[in-house]
């Protein structure tokens, strides 16, 4: 774009500026040229009438032609400079998103946006195992190019943060390895693909959007775990839910309790799907207009009511806490991010029948 900026536009104008010139000497010659022959006296009435209707024709094609040097030269810079503008936010983007940064969003119609979401894909280095993982988007696929109403056709932040906090537990832990998991609101399928990664036996990425499931069914693909994840079709409550009753040893999801009015639901979920001694980890992450603190304290008393209990993070993840295991996992930079849209928090719940986690 520099280039463009710099060499490009200075040379459209320095030619279209000498092709303005040329045209002002030759229209002034011509025009001067009918002046002197229009001043004769030995032309006639109807020699000169002629002449001088010439001469007007010459004046007008003169003036379309100088606004036709002024304004297009102008149009071409403005359009080509547009255009690299476009192309140099792409590659700010690709920078600004590089190695699965979490970035700022802005609000729109039905949803939130940020620039990472309008690449095709993006890439995730996994610390505990040392794995990459590519996730394609389908943000711009034919469904349109908006999120509103298919929000899991993109990786959101929280989702993001989920997979980063599964890796960092995966270094002290082993929850994981050989485990049932499933997964809640999967979207594109990173956790899910993260969770493979790190030794699962199986894992059930599930979402009510069959666009999403697809979505995610091709990025298991493309990441070689479509042996031990696979995509299943769930909407929340128990009616559904009992399809999977009791089958999962971990439950992860996050950014899932923005809409109080699923609360019941999702909390009914939870707690069917999820074996005796279970775990659940939930995070959430705060957008405008939302308290992380409050949205979540909702839940919890909801979920308590379901049949769930926040469990001691201590006894799951070998003496640390969630708190200090997010601290860790973001950048200075990441955290005024996550700061300016309320922060984030995440919990361990488990089944109040449980005999394991007391």
């Amino acid at each position: 774009m520099m280039l463009l900026k710099k060499v490009v536009v200075p040379i459209l104008s320095l030619s279209w500026t000498c092709s303005f010139a040329f045209t002002l000497r030759y229209q002034k010659v011509q025009h001067h040229r009918f002046a002197i022959i229009n001043s004769e006296d030995e032309y006639e009435e109807s020699s000169t009438t002629k002449s001088r209707r010439q001469c007007y024709g010459i004046i007008n094609r003169r003036n379309l032609l100088i606004y036709g040097s002024v304004l297009l030269p102008s149009i071409i810079i403005q359009a080509t400079a547009a255009s690299a503008d476009d192309q140099g936010s792409i590659l700010d983007g690709e920078k600004q998103c590089k190695d699965g940064r979490i970035a700022s969003e802005s609000q729109v119609p039905g949803a939130y946006q940020q620039l990472c979401m309008s690449l095709k894909e993006r890439t995730f280095k996994l610390q505990s195992s040392g794995d990459t993982i590519t996730v394609a988007q389908g943000t711009n696929s034919a469904g349109g190019s908006s999120v509103a109403g298919r929000t899991g056709v993109a990786v959101w932040n929280s989702g993001i943060l989920l997979t980063r906090l599964i890796d960092e537990i995966n270094r002290n832990s082993s929850i994981f390895k050989g485990k049932t998991v499933l997964e809640l609101g999967c979207g594109a399928g990173l956790a899910s693909i993260a969770l493979a990664k790190f030794g699962s036996s199986s894992v059930i990425a599930t979402d009510a959007n069959v666009e999403v499931l697809e979505l995610a069914k091709q990025n298991f693909d493309l990441n070689n775990v479509s042996s031990l994840a696979n995509t299943a079709e769930l909407k929340w409550g128990l009616l559904d839910a009992s399809e999977y009753d009791g089958i999962a040893d971990v439950v992860v999801g996050s950014d899932l309790t923005y809409n109080s009015g699923s609360w019941l639901a999702l909390a009914e979920t939870m707690a069917t799907v999820l074996k005796r001694d279970g775990v659940v980890l939930y995070l959430t992450l705060g957008h405008s207009g939302f308290n992380v603190q409050g949205e979540l304290g909702g839940f919890l008393q909801v979920a308590e009511n379901a049949g769930l209990r926040v469990l001691q993070e201590e006894q799951i993840i070998v003496g640390q806490k969630l708190t200090d295991l997010l601290e860790r996992i973001t950048s200075n930079d990441e955290k005024q991010v996550i700061n300016a849209n309320g922060g984030v928090r995440a919990v361990l719940l488990g089944k109040k029948t449980s005999k394991k986690f007391r």
